[in-house]
């Protein structure tokens, strides 16, 4: 069975990149209700998606499905986006660190396709 990894970039402070960020929560879900293996990953001004209050409930099922590999600690960090904390508190694992920007090869090495959104 095939792996999608999404990526998601989107920031959810703009209308558009919320409709985008939605989508791509809804499509990762619906796959791994059919039986798919799916991650999601936050990445860049897309570590704001978790905590949308819009965005949220999804968020939310995709972690009790066990979907969240994480969020980039990098981006995250209060000298970039400054949610670090902030995803902490929803059990949100953050991947590298401030010093330390991991990029997304490790997911393509696991076998999952990698769609960024």
């Amino acid at each position: 069975m095939d792996r999608y990894a999404f990526a998601i970039y989107c920031d959810p402070e703009i209308r558009s990149e919320k409709v985008k960020a939605l989508h791509a929560l809804q499509y990762a879900l619906a796959l791994k209700k059919k039986g798919y293996e799916v991650l999601l990953y936050f990445d860049g001004l897309g570590t704001r998606v978790p905590l949308d209050s819009r965005l949220k409930p999804l968020v939310e099922e995709a972690i009790s499905l066990g979907i969240v590999y994480g969020a980039c600690g990098y981006c995250a960090s209060p000298a970039h986006v400054g949610v670090e904390e902030s995803l902490r508190q929803i059990k949100i694992n953050l991947v590298g660190n401030e010093h330390d920007h991991k990029d997304l090869t490790t997911l393509s090495e696991l076998g999952y396709q990698v769609i960024m959104v």
